[in-house]
């Protein structure tokens, strides 16, 4: 009868510690995923002002319909529109 009550409190204390092992690995899990969810948000919002001030140095519009700038314009927009449909 000791030995089951022996093991019975063996396998009690093993559950809570699986349990507190568990829950702390599931908050690391999800700090992770914010700093991720952050991370993302804040590369978008760095692209979306990059363009912006590309934007505002060329006012007239020339270095954009140029043919070779204007690729870079294109391109750095599909790049963005990318980036946006991923998230």
């Amino acid at each position: 009868m000791e030995i089951l009550y022996i093991i019975l409190g063996v396998s009690i204390l093993l559950n809570i510690f699986l349990f507190w092992r568990g829950i702390r690995l599931v908050t690391q899990i999800e700090q992770s995923q914010f700093n991720i969810v952050v991370t993302n948000e804040n590369t978008l919002q760095t692209l979306e002002s990059m363009l912006e001030e590309m934007r505002q140095l060329d006012l007239k519009g020339s270095f954009e319909s140029d043919d070779e700038v204007g690729v870079v314009f294109t391109e750095l927009k599909d790049v963005i529109k990318k980036y946006k449909d991923n998230i």
